[in-house]
């Protein structure tokens, strides 16, 4: 597959959506807080649920994944603490960094991205990522977030039973391990499927107005995060899936490599706002700072990505 080829089949449509979502949010004024939580509380589980109900992936294959979001996470915030270290990159911008390089955007940006660049596999594969980095998110990042000047405790841990994705799952789970999952042409799973395809544009739209809405100030200053997380951060999903022989599914083994190389997810800047020290050094907070590395990383992760499902698609990478 051409460079071409790949902007226009997988990046443009997701960058068009987004586009849109920036330019409503810049002509009317939205809220994006209500739609986000449509998103999360409804369009999202569906999505979830029929993707993990219909799926043609092993037990062992989703097993594996969820080992690799692990890997993947733990050694990108191992690098990434190393090399900040040794750069003499003080907190709260050390911690800010970790977030920002371990924690893609494999959900409202990954889940389009992985659909587009990969049909059915790709939109799957993500799901049951995103699902594993929940827990991450919430237990490892409010570790790391709260380290930098701020404090947190066991309430932070339980949000992640806040999170329908998780209900979700663990019904999906339960319908497939006892054999009674509704008809795919049935009222329910047909609903279920309308409803998770309306997520992928909502999500992407979502996208485009929280983008709309950062703050910008210099970038320069957030250019090594920014290499970290879109070609380090890439560099250690493939070193994982190697180790864990490609997922046993070359397929899978190509998209987890695609959404560990999205831009910064948001959900980073949430738990840095919550949990950080909010004090300004050098006339950045932290959570200035990280909303700049969100910015630069999505813009950049365009010419990246497009280079990357290029290689991925020809069969380069697995």
């Amino acid at each position: 597959m051409s460079l071409v080829s790949a902007f226009t089949s997988a990046i443009l449509p997701i960058v068009s959506v987004m586009g849109l979502g920036y330019l409503l949010a810049s002509t009317l004024d939205l809220d994006v807080d209500p739609l986000n939580d449509v998103a999360l509380y409804l369009f999202l589980p569906a999505l979830i649920f029929h993707s993990i109900v219909t799926t043609t992936l092993s037990g062992a294959t989703v097993a594996r994944i969820f080992a690799g979001v692990f890997l993947f996470v733990v050694a990108t915030m191992g690098v990434t603490e190393l090399a900040d270290r040794l750069l003499g990159v003080p907190e709260p911008y050390r911690s800010a960094d970790v977030l920002a390089g371990a924690l893609p955007n494999a959900g409202f940006y990954g889940i389009p991205l992985a659909e587009f660049a990969f049909g059915a596999i790709g939109r799957t594969t993500a799901v049951i990522y995103i699902t594993a980095q929940a827990f991450l998110m919430y237990t490892l990042g409010v570790y790391v977030a709260s380290r930098g000047g701020g404090e947190a405790g066991i309430g932070a841990v339980k949000e992640i039973f806040r999170l329908p994705l998780v209900y979700a799952i663990a019904a999906a789970g339960v319908v497939r391990f006892l054999g009674v999952a509704p008809p795919t042409d049935g009222t329910f799973m047909s609903t279920a499927r309308l409803v998770g395809d309306a997520s992928i544009p909502l999500m992407l739209v979502i996208v485009g107005i929280q983008l709309s809405g950062l703050a910008y100030g210099n970038v320069r200053r957030v250019l090594r995060p920014s290499v970290i997380k879109l070609v380090i951060a890439p560099l250690v999903g493939l070193a994982v899936a190697v180790a864990l022989g490609g997922f046993g599914d070359p397929a899978v083994a190509r998209v987890f490599v695609l959404l560990c190389a999205t831009p910064v997810a948001l959900i980073p800047l949430a738990l840095t706002l919550s949990y950080s020290d909010t004090a300004e050094r050098d006339g950045l907070s932290a959570s200035e700072y990280l909303t700049m590395t969100i910015f630069v990383t999505t813009i950049a992760s365009v010419p990246v990505l497009t280079v990357l499902i290029t290689l991925l698609q020809d069969g380069v990478v697995f």
